[in-house]
């Protein structure tokens, strides 16, 4: 029983990490033709006004602009310096966040037999306790919009915890991951 547990907490962990942990949530607007749709420009109108939007570094905004441009390149899409079909612009929000971990170290009842004046099982054992740690999750939203009503017609957003380690490399991954998992969803099915 305990190998056929064990087997099966292995082949959810081993799956969970293949996964991208990104939380992605999409909206866009039900009358829009996204069929016709090839080509996009970069605006600075920012047309996410939430008061959590932070301002990005130079480093990052480079970071954040060749991850897009790159998986739209992947996806079919041009990008255009002039007149185009859709308009896009980002935005990163930040949160402190706490993630609590209970555990519970329940051991069962304990048998223990030999010889002398009692025998059966004596007691059970149980230790239970909590990890508090807190972090950051970032969330970028990335907008498109169109030129001729100059309205928002799709939106995308992905969160992920940010690493406490925020090296180059790190964060290179970190903004790939996010970007790609958004972009998967775009256009809308």
């Amino acid at each position: 029983m305990k190998f056929v547990r064990l087997s099966v907490i292995t082949i959810f962990l081993v799956g969970m990490l293949g996964c991208s942990s990104v939380k992605v949530s999409t909206d866009h607007d039900q009358n829009a033709d996204f069929s016709q749709l090839k080509t996009y420009k970069w605006i600075t109108a920012i047309t996410n006004t939430s008061k959590d939007v932070i301002q990005v570094t130079s480093i990052s905004d480079t970071r954040i602009r060749n991850a897009i441009n790159k998986q739209l390149g992947v996806q079919g899409y041009q990008e255009q310096t002039e007149i185009a079909d859709l308009h896009i612009n980002y935005s990163v929000l930040t949160e402190d966040k706490t993630d609590i971990q209970t555990y519970n170290t329940y051991g069962g009842y304990s048998s223990r037999w030999g010889w002398g004046a009692g025998y059966g099982y004596r007691g059970m054992s149980a230790h239970s306790g909590a990890t508090v740690r807190s972090y950051k999750s970032g969330t970028l939203v990335i907008d498109f919009v169109d030129p001729k009503t100059n309205k928002l017609i799709w939106r995308g957003l992905g969160s992920e915890r940010i690493p406490s380690e925020r090296t180059a490399k790190n964060m290179d991954k970190l903004v790939r991951e996010v970007v790609e998992s958004i972009l998967k969803k775009f256009p809308p099915k």
